[in-house]
């Protein structure tokens, strides 16, 4: 891997110096600098920080995969609300889905479903045995109407009657 810096004449000088002083080649300098950069970075940061933001990643990915807009990768909300349309879509990142205001619960929705289907079912047999129990006590004092049924068929001769004397 080669890696290109432009350096304004001040630093360079300034970082030469530093090289002689310290007796090492520029690369090496250079090489030095990123490892304490990027490693140094990744000790400074707190313990807590590091389990807040795992926390915060482990619950952004759950999100973005019980979205009900969104398959775990993309999100449609997203990819239809940019303006161009012929780009390609974003992944999802999950902080983003931690975020979201427009998040809703596929899993949430299902249990919903199926506890308002099962809460039917319980009131509907509920009210099945009250009837059959009313039906037995109050046998004789339930009303019934009584119909009058006629026993004449009609034909098709007697409904074209009836249309061409209307």
């Amino acid at each position: 891997m080669k890696i290109a810096f432009d350096i304004p004449p001040d630093i360079e000088r300034a970082l030469l110096r530093k090289c002689e002083e310290l007796g090492v080649s520029p690369s090496e300098f250079v090489i030095q600098l990123l490892e304490w950069y990027f490693f140094k970075r990744k000790r400074d940061i707190p313990k807590e920080a590091v389990e807040f933001l795992n926390f915060a990643r482990k619950k952004g990915v759950e999100r973005a995969k019980k979205c009900r807009y969104s398959d775990g990768k993309y999100c449609v909300l997203e990819t239809y609300s940019r303006l161009d349309i012929d780009s390609e879509p974003q992944p999802l990142h999950p902080y983003e889905c931690l975020f979201c205001n427009y998040f809703s619960d596929r899993d949430k929705e299902e249990r919903r479903g199926k506890k308002v289907f099962e809460d039917a079912e319980e009131v509907y047999s509920v009210a099945k045995l009250a009837a059959k129990i009313l039906a037995k006590e109050l046998e004789q004092k339930i009303y019934r109407p009584k119909m009058k049924v006629e026993k004449e068929e009609i034909d098709k001769d007697d409904i074209r009657k009836l249309i061409e004397n209307w």
